[in-house]
């Protein structure tokens, strides 16, 4: 089953969000996220697996990918490694998020593709500023996002 959120961008005149794509198998933990990303002033697309969220990476970019290590089929780390061998799905931020916080671990996904690492649970005010990095780090990398800022809230203009 599909687990998406049909509003997976919102729209403010010209200004577009950054797109946030959670990753998570556990319900309860993906609608914390999804909360937490909210009061941000975000809409966050959900996926509940790796195999659903690389389906909908396929059909559609994303910006910043917010993903679990441990879960059934497909794990993070794996999903990490596809994105980045394949150029073709746009090469989004990947931030590893799991209850795992041995430096191994953290090697482990930096090796494998993860731009950033957090040990769960994330914090609202790590994951702003987490995210506000992710942001700076593909606009340095030519993704040619106009960044304006509102208080805690991060945007951009996709189009510019």
């Amino acid at each position: 089953m599909e687990f998406f959120e049909k509003n997976e961008m919102l729209r403010a005149g010209s200004e577009v969000k950054v797109t946030v794509l959670v990753v998570e198998d556990n319900r309860v933990e993906r609608m914390r996220l999804q909360a937490v990303l909210q009061s941000m002033g975000m809409a966050p697309i959900l996926a509940e697996n790796a195999t659903e969220a690389l389906r909908f990476i396929k059909k559609r970019k994303v910006d910043i990918v917010l993903s679990d290590w441990l879960m059934p089929g497909m794990t993070g780390l794996e999903f990490c490694q596809r994105l980045a061998e394949d150029e073709d799905l746009g090469r989004p931020y990947f931030i590893m998020l799991t209850g795992r916080n041995a430096s191994v671990d953290l090697i482990a996904a930096m090796d494998a593709g993860a731009d950033d690492y957090i040990a769960k649970p994330a914090w609202r005010e790590e994951l702003r500023v987490r995210l506000q990095a992710g942001v700076r780090s593909l606009n340095r990398a030519g993704r040619r996002h106009q960044i304006s800022s509102t208080p805690g809230l991060v945007w951009v203009d996709a189009r510019a």
